[in-house]
């Protein structure tokens, strides 16, 4: 038997579930974890309680407030649900070293030489094992690539455990909006609507050259993904996966139209981007701004350079100039900014030929390593004085 049995575990609702843990008087009651709760933020995790209201991840908590004023609004913790999450790990390593974080609440497994009956046994073993161990319920999709593990593990929340065999998927979620494909957004969605594809399968019986036509190498994917096709490897936590991307964003205090206050934001979540990139030896060829209106329309802008870097002012000039080109004067309530088209620095780079980029290394290595050792707000640039900011 040369088969792959892959598993994808959900932790279910693991912001919430660990903050009910640590404190047993929210157990049974609408749990909220958010940013500061008296400020503008969103919700990370709601509870299952709290679900009801109809909750649900990325809700403004104004809005949320709204839909559910009894809720107990608590500000996150991410130490303790990563601390969480890494033990939870080492327990799944126990059970087979092939194990792929895919979030901090959730992981793909793999496992050779298992029949679907045996990897059920498995599967509710590594469930037991969870609930005794920490006290938390979790969601088993299993299937025979990573893709039907995904999907299948949604289909039974909270604390389920879901088999689909390969010719079970379509008739699963053949039926459903094409939007509840994993990848599938709402945008992609009102597009194959546009084009007479409302459900799963019609996705799965549309003309692949079509959608390769409109979509690009992104149609290949949605034939794929509706008929439950993927050949994806799992990746093992021991061999690591380089970010494909490094960025920060930040909403602002209330929606503004004030120029000088959110450029002054974006110079500061590019110095961060930019030290981001240095302490992991990347540098990048691509930036991308991110621009969240009042009223949440929401625009990205990216340019790609012929050359890569990782100085914070060239990262700041070119988010600037994607901002100026891209901005009308409305008020703004989050920006932010990437870096992609990542690559890991040579050791040819380490010397630069011009000594001003010599002196900017010398000058950026000692500013980064002041905020190492005292903090980020130890040393700001001029432009970025304008906005006292929270830790990121």
């Amino acid at each position: 038997m040369d088969q792959r049995v892959i598993f994808h575990l959900d932790m279910d609702a693991f912001f919430s579930s660990v903050e009910q843990l640590s404190n047993p008087s929210l157990v049974g009651k609408p749990v909220i974890v958010c940013g500061d709760p008296y400020r503008r933020s969103v919700v990370s995790t709601a509870s299952y309680e709290a679900r009801k209201f109809g909750l649900k991840s990325g809700m403004p908590i104004g809005q949320a407030r709204q839909l559910c004023p009894q809720g107990i609004y608590v500000t996150g913790n991410p130490q303790k649900y990563v601390y969480t999450s890494i033990k939870i790990l080492q327990t799944l390593k126990e059970y087979t070293p092939l194990v792929e974080p895919f979030s901090v609440d959730e992981a793909f497994l793999e496992f050779r030489e298992l029949s679907l009956e045996q990897a059920v046994a498995v599967a509710k073993k590594i469930k037991e094992r969870i609930s005794r161990d920490f006290g938390l319920a979790c969601s088993i999709g299993i299937g025979l690539n990573k893709y039907v593990a995904k999907m299948a593990s949604g289909l039974e929340k909270p604390d389920g455990l879901t088999v689909i065999r390969p010719d079970q998927f379509l008739a699963i979620f053949g039926e459903k909006e094409v939007r509840e494909l994993w990848g599938v957004g709402e945008k992609t969605s009102a597009k194959l609507k546009s084009l007479g594809i409302s459900r799963v399968r019609e996705l799965a019986a549309f003309p692949e050259s079509t959608l390769t036509r409109i979509f690009g190498v992104y149609g290949t994917y949605l034939k794929l993904a509706a008929n439950g096709i993927d050949e994806s490897p799992l990746v093992p936590y021991y061999q690591g996966v380089d970010p494909k991307s490094v960025g920060h964003e930040y909403t602002l205090g209330e929606d503004t139209s004030d120029r000088g206050l959110i450029l002054s934001t974006l110079s500061r979540l590019c110095e961060q981007v930019g030290r981001r990139m240095r302490k992991e030896g990347f540098s990048c060829s691509t930036v991308t701004v991110k621009i969240r209106f009042e009223g949440f329309k929401t625009i990205t802008r990216q340019r790609k350079l012929d050359t890569h870097f990782e100085r914070d002012d060239l990262i700041f000039e070119v988010a600037r100039n994607l901002f100026d080109a891209n901005y009308k004067g409305e008020r703004i309530r989050l920006i932010g900014v990437s870096a992609s088209g990542l690559v890991k620095k040579a050791e040819s780079d380490a010397d630069p030929i011009f000594d001003i980029d010599k002196r900017h290394k010398i000058f950026v290595g000692v500013v980064d390593s002041i905020r190492d050792k005292f903090g980020d707000d130890s040393i700001k640039r001029g432009g970025s004085l304008r906005i006292s900011w929270p830790a990121f």
